[in-house]
């Protein structure tokens, strides 16, 4: 008998979808990387509902999209070898919102009092078929940050979202600027 999750783990093309309000390609969900890893789900929250995202416990990791500009911020990740968003583990008591920001300031430098929350977005990365729900803040800056390396992020670019995937970027983080862009 097929696992409920067969569907996601088979590699199948999807069509991508333009963002009628932003024009941006998006992929058609589930889609997945070279590394068998998928998107399962993104759910663009309501400003009115954005406070679930407090609760620690139906997350178990933090991304955030850092703008400048027309801009995204990618750290590549030494461990994975390709460029994504910085973010990660919501440690035990700390909300999603909290483990964003210690992420960001301890992955990329830059220390922001406020992320805001944008969307709920479940990821596959192994063959067990389990569910990672990540909460997905957004940090619109000012000015250039100065941006300091760390031992997960060895470097830095700034991509925009409305060109093509730079070599090495996670399609699975591009997809997720793309939908956050349409959404703050």
């Amino acid at each position: 008998m097929p696992s409920r999750w067969q569907h996601v783990l088979s590699p199948v093309a999807h069509e991508r979808i333009r963002d009628s309000q932003y024009g941006l390609f998006m992929t058609k969900l589930p889609m997945f990387d070279a590394r068998g890893g998928s998107l399962v789900s993104f759910v663009g929250l309501e400003r009115t509902v954005r406070a679930d995202l407090d609760e620690s416990s139906r997350f178990a990791c933090s991304l955030v999209v850092v703008k400048w500009g027309q801009q995204v911020l990618l750290g590549f990740n030494v461990d994975r070898r390709q460029w994504e968003l910085p973010g990660g583990a919501v440690e035990a008591g700390e909300s999603a919102h909290d483990a964003a920001l210690r992420e960001l300031v301890e992955e990329t430098g830059i220390s922001a009092e406020e992320a805001t929350p944008v969307a709920r977005a479940e990821f596959m990365f192994d063959s067990k078929a389990t569910v990672y729900i990540a909460a997905v803040f957004a940090v619109i800056l000012v000015n250039a940050p100065e941006l300091i390396e760390s031992d997960e992020l060895s470097e830095f670019k700034w991509w925009d979202p409305a060109s093509e995937l730079c070599d090495g970027l996670s399609p699975l983080d591009a997809e997720v600027v793309r939908r956050c862009l349409a959404l703050v």
